[in-house]
């Protein structure tokens, strides 16, 4: 499978710190010449499986908002742009997948629709 960048729309919850989850909310600035003000750099498991070492296979992905300044509010379900480099099949409506920074799982999330 050949892995391609793909941007979706999709409704995602984002853990409390007492559900594993991160510790801080996640806060987006307008500041065009420091993107990491504008995408939160995670990864995304669709389910592909396990590496020979035992370790999920994740994919790379961003996470945005549609309008900043803004910010991801844990234990809330929001509409977020997540950036995915991953088998263009399956990134459809409907699908899900996990965010995670490293081993922790930060959210679950859903395509809502496919943006490009």
């Amino acid at each position: 499978m050949e892995s391609v960048r793909k941007v979706v729309r999709a409704k995602a919850y984002f853990l409390t710190p007492e559900k594993g989850g991160r510790d801080h909310n996640i806060y987006f600035e307008v500041d065009m010449s420091d993107p990491r003000y504008q995408e939160y750099q995670v990864l995304a498991d669709f389910g592909f499986g396990y590496t020979e070492e035992g370790l999920p296979i994740r994919a790379p992905a961003s996470v945005g908002l549609e309008d900043l300044p803004g910010y991801i509010e844990l234990g809330v379900e929001q509409t977020v742009l997540v950036g995915l480099f991953c088998p263009a099949e399956v990134v459809k409506p409907g699908a899900s997948f996990d965010l995670s920074e490293g081993a922790k799982l930060v959210a679950q999330c859903t395509v809502l629709s496919v943006i490009e």
